[in-house]
């Protein structure tokens, strides 16, 4: 009897390997990485759907409220905007009181492929952006007529959110955000 059942057992092994190619193996995997995350996820702010935590998404929103300060107090500011620097998604995690921070980069470097592309296009803008409102906003600060200054300060805090909105969409799963999981 235990002899058939070896036999049956290496028999079925057999078919098992001719019929399952590397790739077949490597999506198994990557679909069982996912899971994992996934097991984990409840009870945190990283979307079930997209791996990702729109949390990152803060560290643009404190610009804003950089901005809308320096709109109204500049001289108080302006050091703190001068000090503002764009983080990677992994940086500001890693550099966070982030509860899940760990779980929120491995997440991220599993998260669907598209919906991370999308993301991270949304980020590269919003990064651009940041960048050169800061340019703008220091050279209005460098000058001797800040009259401008709070309307300038205003209307790229409103095109910053624009971005943050859209790359928020993206975090959430809204606007069509890819579900394949191929990750990296």
């Amino acid at each position: 009897m235990f002899a058939e059942q070896k036999q049956q057992g290496e028999a079925a092994r057999q078919e098992l390997e001719e019929d399952v190619s590397r790739e077949d193996i490597v999506a198994a995997f990557r679909l069982a990485m996912v899971d994992h995350f996934r097991s984990h996820i409840p009870g945190t702010n990283i979307n079930e759907s997209t791996l990702l935590a729109s949390d990152y998404l803060n560290h643009f929103h404190e610009l804003v409220m950089l901005l809308e300060a320096l709109a109204t107090d500049p001289d108080d500011f302006a050091e703190d905007l001068a000090a503002w620097r764009p983080l990677t998604y992994e940086e500001h995690f890693s550099f966070s009181g982030f509860r899940d921070k760990n779980l929120a980069i491995a997440a991220y470097r599993r998260a669907p492929q598209q919906t991370r592309e999308a993301f991270d296009q949304a980020v590269e803008r919003l990064h651009g952006e940041a960048v050169m409102v800061i340019a703008i906003i220091r050279s209005e600060l460098a000058s001797d007529d800040r009259s401008a200054l709070p309307a300038r300060c205003y209307q790229a805090g409103e095109r910053l959110t624009v971005l943050i909105d859209a790359a928020n969409a993206i975090a959430v799963g809204g606007d069509g955000a890819a579900t394949d999981f191929g990750g990296e």
